[in-house]
């Protein structure tokens, strides 16, 4: 376990921001450097490079703009065209359904509300919105308000609940 050192809370090793106060929970004077945590909590840099670079897309989805990387699972999830798409979790019986499931990736024991947040791609450029989710939404650990609309740079990390999605941009 990391304890957050403004308000002590114990989140599990590989929190990047405290989920109760959304503070950093690593040093580092690079804000754009890659790190890994290792058993011990020690922080180790990966790369000085911004964020990964765009992830090479099935065929089916050359054209994807922006792609959603689970952090947890190291899973990618490419976004075809511009849209703007829901995010969330499905249960059986549902009404309304998610544009973008996250049911597969544990999003109900991660606090991933059914209709959490909006992402709308317009071209190069990303905003997510939350839409009054019962745990919030995160933009690089600082908390959203609800329905406010927040521009996305590449490599920015979305934490919906406690699910933590890194957004990637095509440039």
């Amino acid at each position: 376990m990391i304890s957050c050192p403004q308000c002590k809370y114990q989140e599990l090793n590989g929190a990047l921001f405290c989920s109760q106060c959304g503070a950093q929970l690593y040093e580092t004077t690079d804000t754009t450097a890659a790190i890994e945590f290792s058993e011990n909590r020690t922080v180790k840099k990966i790369s000085s490079s911004a964020a990964p670079t765009f992830p090479s897309p099935p065929k089916n989805l050359e054209d994807s703009k922006a792609a959603i990387y689970l952090l947890d699972t190291e899973d990618t999830i490419f976004i075809k065209g511009d849209k703007e798409l829901t995010i969330g979790r499905s249960t059986e019986g549902q009404a309304v359904v998610p544009d973008i499931d996250l049911s597969p990736f544990d999003a109900y024991e991660s606090g991933v509300s059914r209709l959490h947040a909006t992402l709308a791609v317009k071209g190069a450029q990303v905003t997510a919105k939350d839409l009054g989710s019962a745990n919030g939404t995160r933009l690089n650990g600082k908390k959203l308000s609800a329905h406010a609309e927040h521009t996305i740079q590449h490599g920015d990390v979305l934490t919906l609940g406690n699910l933590k999605l890194q957004i990637l941009i095509r440039k």
